[in-house]
């Protein structure tokens, strides 16, 4: 393989767009074609970025090595496995696919292939959680936060907890180190046809709980990880960049010490993105490899499933009290 990267990127709704952009960026990438199902979409950005447009994933094979596909999750399994066949790299936008049973078979099909197989988690890129990362040891309870006010016609077609959930579901198992043991759900539809907020608690085997919160019919932005360590308080701010570490202070007077950190912004797709070429060239793994993704996926749909069994329960005894 060369040093540069043949790539594409297929689907170019609000998140392709940006693959795109960083696509024709990465220095080490030739961005060889964009491809949608609209024409005319396909052929302006095509024309933005200086590359072919087409509107059939399938005219890629032979002509690329990678590929970020941004399509809806209806679509990310069929289209994976058709440029898998073809010994194409992927990059899958999250989730991974609709069911863990098509995940699953995308692992397979990588491993056999020996291909890259990439899920989009951009928040593992972000620069504010690299540092949380390095800095947190053995939790013991984590808070996660993710809500923002209703945005209309934008991912409203799925769960809250596959459009923002499933994000800090990721987080707060790459933090654990220790299987998820019990996942408990609570969720309800509000502006939609499936839930616009939902809460999760998870138990994991070591004894630690996560619980994660998101909504997209909240008044204000509020994308927050706290996680409580063993005297220590780490509280990442993702939307202000801050980290903030408080623990037990040195003196009466001071009883709680507070270490407040701005981290720099990076661009996490362009890390994301960059890491996924460097993994094709140099055949190292993804920090979120499928198997990751799958996992972030199967929890995603315990969540959900709890949550509408529990709904449905309470649905039904209000209906034998109204009687």
């Amino acid at each position: 393989m060369t040093s540069r990267i043949r790539t594409a990127v297929v689907g170019l709704g609000y998140f392709g767009r940006f693959h795109a952009k960083h696509h024709a960026q990465n220095p080490d990438c030739d961005l060889v074609a964009v491809c949608d199902a609209d024409a005319g979409t396909a052929k302006r950005l095509a024309e933005e970025h200086g590359c072919e447009a087409l509107t059939d994933h399938l005219a890629l094979k032979g002509r690329v090595d990678a590929v970020s596909i941004a399509v809806p999750t209806t679509h990310h399994a069929r289209v994976a496995r058709d440029l898998m066949d073809a010994g194409i790299h992927v990059l899958i936008e999250k989730p991974v696919t609709e069911t863990v049973a098509e995940a699953e078979e995308l692992l397979e099909l990588a491993a056999a292939r020996g291909l890259v197989l990439q899920v989009g988690h951009i928040e593992s890129f972000s620069s504010v959680f690299k540092v949380l990362r390095e800095r947190v040891r053995a939790p013991l309870y984590l808070e996660a936060t993710r809500v923002g006010p209703w945005r209309g016609g934008r991912a409203t077609d799925v769960s809250v907890v596959l459009d923002l959930m499933i994000h800090d579901l990721d987080l707060v198992m790459s933090l654990v180190d220790a299987p998820v043991e019990r996942v408990e759900g609570l969720g309800a539809p509000v502006l939609s046809g499936s839930e616009d907020m939902a809460r999760a608690r998870l138990t994991f085997a070591n004894g630690a709980i996560a619980d994660v919160t998101a909504s997209r019919v909240a008044e204000a932005v509020d994308r927050r990880l706290r996680v409580f360590e063993d005297g220590v308080l780490h509280e990442c701010d993702f939307a202000a960049h801050v980290l903030t570490r408080k623990s037990v202070g040195s003196e009466a007077e001071d009883p709680i010490a507070v270490e407040r950190t701005e981290i720099p912004r990076e661009d996490s797709l362009g890390n994301e993105i960059a890491e996924f070429v460097a993994c094709v060239r140099d055949g190292t793994a993804p920090t979120v490899g499928g198997r990751r993704g799958a996992e972030a996926l199967r929890v995603a749909q315990l969540v959900m499933e709890d949550a509408r069994a529990r709904l449905g329960r309470m649905s039904a005894q209000g209906r034998n009290s109204a009687a």
